[in-house]
């Protein structure tokens, strides 16, 4: 069980640094829902894993990571518009129930 937290905590943010970087995201609405899971993901494995018979680095590692794609998104943020959809409003829709499922898990983890 360990190692699938650590997967999660260290593997998705190297996939949201990878999707940022390929400009793989859609829109500024993507962006946020990418984010969000890594948050998920590393609360996740914090909540689920005994971190203390894995070495600290390990979840410093995981939080640098997450850092580092939060601070490139920085960089993709401009480039990116709100909605780029041919039905705007069911995109709108799909983004906003997927953040408020975020903030519910991130409520329950915190």
């Amino acid at each position: 069980m360990k190692y699938l937290a650590f997967a999660l905590a260290i593997g998705y943010p190297l996939i949201a640094l990878w999707q940022i970087h390929a400009r793989k995201l859609r829109d500024r609405l993507d962006l946020l829902v990418v984010l969000a899971a890594g948050i998920i993901f590393l609360l996740l494995a914090r909540t689920i894993t005994d971190w203390q018979s894995l070495p600290p680095w390990l979840w410093l590692i995981a939080l640098a990571l997450m850092a580092a794609a939060t601070a490139y998104s920085g960089w993709a943020w401009p480039q990116l518009t709100w909605l780029r959809s041919e039905r705007p409003k069911r995109r709108a829709t799909s983004a906003g129930i997927q953040l408020v499922i975020a903030a519910a898990l991130l409520a329950l983890l915190v």
